[in-house]
């Protein structure tokens, strides 16, 4: 089985802008999301879409809990 491969989509933005999340087509905490920005560039897109990749909802923004224990501990309090 062959592991699924990042397959980014050209993206025409609306007229309107503003009243669009990017957040809704780009996940920009994706690890393939260079990768995908070098493909958008060589086909020269004006902009691209991560919604319809098999891996876009795969990787997350790290939240509190990836940090809460890694911080070093405070030798002026108890």
């Amino acid at each position: 089985m062959s592991c699924a491969q990042p397959r980014p989509t050209e993206f025409r933005l609306p007229l309107r802008a503003e009243s669009f999340a990017i957040e809704e087509h780009r996940n920009v905490h994706c690890r393939f999301y260079g990768a995908c920005i070098d493909v958008a560039v060589k086909k020269d897109w004006d902009s691209f879409s991560c919604a319809k990749c098999p891996l876009f909802h795969e990787d997350r923004a790290p939240g509190a809990s990836a940090y809460a224990f890694n911080q070093p501990a405070d030798p002026g309090r108890p």
